[in-house]
């Protein structure tokens, strides 16, 4: 067996000693508390918890409920067919910039077709957990998809959600430490809880601060067996992408660091086979995991977790408690998945990434020209144009809808407070024309008087929730 990350083996990447164990709910380490501490303790921590987490919910139905009257979510498509392009809501026909299938290839005849010829050979359901038995195009699916990323082992996922679940419970033993990006995906960091029950110390990093994992992470190896880095490839609000070549850097320099990096958003328009923004590019690190997500730009269902050893994988997919009881992919998904992976290896798919690369850039053209932003940015199909107050972002939205341009309306809690604003997606169904007057309704409704520019975090990050992951 190869060496893993030129310290351990892959095996011991795992935490051997805890990987199929059950997990414990609290860590029993700390001094004893008598029963009287324990009692107030856990009172008052309870109160607190609950507190804070009813603010939470009071915080997002009141949102929702504002959003809802301006028929910004929880909508229906009321269309008898859907073209990819536009969305019929209220009785009007809108176009849709709120689709994260950016190579628009949920409507290729090949896929179509792979679903309905699985359902004919397989029937529409396939009940089995997949640790007893998997159907059978799982194995010809994840054989293509470890082609995608130059021959490294896949596991495919019910979901990515699910897929974190299985993963990381397995891959942090409780002798580790856990850094994470204050914008990780919200799928990640769901399972943080459940890595603090069995002894993990997790940190928030601020976000994009690669300088900052270097530091902390020198600090933690001290105290540590291993620390790992939870990221994205591309962050799915603001669309900015992770610094590839500095976080190898950084695995190179520190042995006992391990990055998992959540690409959900970078699978299909961007990289060799599109295999995102970091397995398209190079080779998987030793100390590195990569959550491919096949829902988005890949337009199939679950996601393919590439390990840099298959002993890795097979902890994994032995001992990863989703993967065990929960059910499996049907074959409808697996058979348009299937479909998916050939058009990523084969040689069409550089001409649709450069299709959607040339309506990025003139979303951005017209958007500097416009104002709306101050320079160009990374080259990902993602674009949030920040407004900043509430209620004006939640105008905003509606406007544009009145407008028949349908966008996503971000505001607290899935931005920071008094960042609230437009999330646009550009896929390759749109038209230039689509997009740039898409940029001429938004410099319209807009706020006026009101700074309007795009929100790609700085390299020193985002202001006061920097400063608190810093503190």
């Amino acid at each position: 067996m190869k060496a893993f990350g030129n310290v351990r083996t892959g095996a011991q990447f795992l935490g051997m000693e805890h990987a199929c164990h059950p997990r414990k709910w609290f860590d029993v380490r700390r001094r004893s508390l008598q029963p009287n501490e324990v009692s107030m303790t856990a009172l008052s921590f309870s109160r607190s918890i609950r507190a804070g987490h009813e603010e939470r919910i009071s915080t997002m139905l009141a949102t929702a409920s504002r959003l809802r009257s301006h028929g910004l979510i929880h909508r229906t498509a009321e269309d008898r067919r859907l073209d990819g392009r536009t969305l019929r809501l209220d009785g009007q026909q809108v176009l849709n910039f709120a689709s994260c299938s950016y190579l628009g290839l949920e409507k290729d005849a090949r896929l179509k077709r792979g679903a309905c010829e699985a359902v004919e050979r397989f029937g529409v359901q396939f009940s089995s957990s997949r640790a007893y038995v998997s159907a059978p195009l799982y194995a010809e699916y994840e054989g293509l998809l470890s082609r995608m990323v130059g021959g490294a082992r896949v596991i495919v996922t019910q979901t990515t959600s699910l897929g974190h679940m299985a993963a990381l419970p397995v891959l942090v033993g409780e002798n580790d430490a856990v850094l994470f990006d204050l914008q990780v995906h919200n799928s990640v960091q769901a399972v943080l809880p459940t890595l603090r029950s069995i002894g993990a110390h997790c940190e928030v990093v601020p976000h994009g601060r690669l300088d900052r994992v270097a530091h902390r992470a020198r600090a933690l190896a001290r105290r540590h067996e291993r620390v790992f880095f939870l990221c994205d490839g591309v962050y799915s609000m603001h669309g900015d992408v992770i610094d590839t070549g500095q976080l190898y850097a950084l695995l190179e320099d520190n042995p006992r660091l391990f990055a998992y990096v959540d690409d959900s958003h970078g699978v299909a328009w961007k990289g060799r086979h599109g295999a995102g923004v970091v397995l398209g590019e190079r080779a998987i690190h030793p100390n590195m995991v990569v959550t491919l997500g096949l829902s988005k730009g890949f337009a199939g269902a679950g996601a393919a977790f590439v390990f840099p050893d298959p002993e890795l994988a097979d902890r994994v997919f032995t001992c990863g408690s989703t993967l065990i009881f929960s059910g499996p992919l049907q074959p409808a998904q697996l058979g348009a998945g299937i479909e998916a992976a050939k058009i990523c290896l084969s040689d069409e798919l550089p001409a649709l990434q450069e299709g959607l690369q040339s309506l990025i850039e003139e979303f951005d053209g017209a958007a500097l020209d416009a104002g709306l932003l101050h320079a160009a940015q990374l080259p990902s199909p993602i674009r949030f144009i920040e407004i900043g107050d509430e209620d004006d972002a939640v105008q905003a939205g509606a406007a544009l809808k009145a407008a028949g341009y349908f966008v996503n309306v971000a505001v607290f809690p899935a931005v920071p407070r008094r960042r609230a604003g437009l999330r646009i997606m550009i896929n390759c169904h749109h038209t230039k024309t689509d997009v740039r007057e898409l940029v001429r309704e938004i410099a319209r409704v807009a706020p006026s008087g009101r700074l309007r520019r795009d929100s790609t975090p700085t390299p020193a990050g985002m202001g006061e929730l920097d400063e608190a992951a810093e503190g």
